[in-house]
């Protein structure tokens, strides 16, 4: 197997993880059920995971951090909460390239009416300079990815947060494509209300956890409420804290699992992970453009990107480039609109069905890309067949 889909979910996992999830399935307690020995245990993953994330993020209170079961429904919490009972003139800004965990909530709860989209380039990378052609006194909240899932560029965050900051207006960054991987502190984006994660991409964890950092006194409604082992007397969830947002019983093997990966970091640094998968893309990005008939959306300009690469080949279907990659080499990589259609409306590859992506990771061997390009160069020109 030629594993190429690191934007979907890592593997393998980072050192250790497995081991962790399988030694929290014995612990005998649950996290603020209760004052007994198993209680304090499943406490203290729970609290060394949430320690970690808060270091990686440059947080300087982990309470801020919150543990939903996945980063989409952490910003289903977010861009519901913005729209609901909000002015009905107003909108919703986010980027171009946005994920279905944004666009999809932000439809349902306002409707398309009330979205709008950022000034961006051809390469769907916001441009600051024309921010202020938004009337921001009807802009209800700004949504943004930090790395783009289908093409992997970069977006500004910290010059949209400071006209976000400027203006009073609440900014969320969907972080699921770039935690881990792209040097990041909370402290260093003026106007950040939240942002997300996904454990089990770049941080090297197991599905399942999706981690939000909210900013103090950023306190938006519950998505669901129910036990917490907190303030139980009560017929509300807490008004602030991780309580307010992880009702239910926790997903305790995901946590260890997470907590586990996150050691990774103690050694790592991210700045370095980035740089090294900054260059990798490049190498593949020089080897596919030199295929015949292979075009890469959204490769105009030079803004930093995360190691993604879209293929896009007019009169080929990337689902059946996929399936036949697989049969040749055992590629795997992934095809389609990647749940973000309004991406792929920017690129202009929608109506083709999406591309065929192409994400390595940080231990992809540099001497699979020459069979790979030989592979799919194979499967253009019917080859083998």
């Amino acid at each position: 197997m030629i594993y190429l889909d690191h934007a979907a979910t890592a593997y393998p996992r980072h050192p250790g993880v497995a081991e962790a999830m399988l030694q929290a399935l014995e612990v005998a307690g649950s996290v603020g059920r209760g004052g007994h020995a198993g209680a304090r245990a499943a406490g203290d993953l729970v609290g060394d995971c949430r320690g970690r994330l808060a270091d990686l993020l440059g947080a300087v209170d982990d309470q801020r951090i919150s543990l939903f079961p996945s980063s989409t429904l952490a910003l289903s919490t977010l861009v519901g909460d913005l729209l609901t009972g909000s002015d009905p003139e107003s909108q919703l800004y986010m980027g171009v390239l946005e994920h279905n965990a944004v666009w999809r909530p932000a439809v349902r709860v306002g409707g398309e009416e009330r979205v709008s989209f950022l000034p961006s380039d051809a390469d769907g990378r916001v441009i600051p300079e024309r921010l202020d052609e938004i009337d921001a006194s009807r802009v209800v909240g700004v949504v943004l990815q930090h790395a783009s899932n289908v093409s992997g560029i970069l977006q500004p965050i910290e010059e949209v947060g400071a006209w976000c900051q400027k203006h009073g207006i609440p900014f969320i960054v969907d972080g699921a494509q770039a935690a881990g991987l792209v040097p990041f502190s909370v402290s260093r984006c003026p106007g950040l209300k939240a942002y997300t994660m996904a454990g089990h991409k770049h941080l090297g964890g197991p599905p399942g956890i999706g981690p939000c950092w909210m900013a103090p006194g950023y306190e938006p409604e519950p998505l669901w409420i129910g036990g917490n082992g907190i303030d139980s007397e009560l017929p509300r969830v807490p008004d602030s804290g991780p309580g307010r947002f992880e009702s239910g019983t926790p997903n305790l093997p995901g946590i260890a699992g997470l907590a586990k990966a996150l050691e990774f970091f103690d050694d790592h640094a991210v700045s370095e992970r980035f740089r090294a998968g900054n260059a990798q893309r490049q190498q593949w990005v020089e080897a596919l453009a030199g295929i015949s008939g292979v075009e890469i959306p959204g490769e105009t300009g030079t803004a930093p990107r995360t190691p993604v690469v879209p293929l896009h080949v007019p009169g080929h279907a990337a689902e059946q480039l996929a399936a036949e990659l697989d049969a040749r080499l055992g590629v795997r990589c992934r095809s389609g609109l990647q749940c973000a259609p309004l991406a792929h409306r920017h690129f202009g590859t929608l109506e083709a069905g999406g591309t065929l992506r192409i994400a390595p990771g940080e231990e992809t061997d540099a001497a699979i890309i020459d069979p790979v390009c030989s592979a799919l160069e194979e499967c253009l020109s019917g080859k083998g067949e």
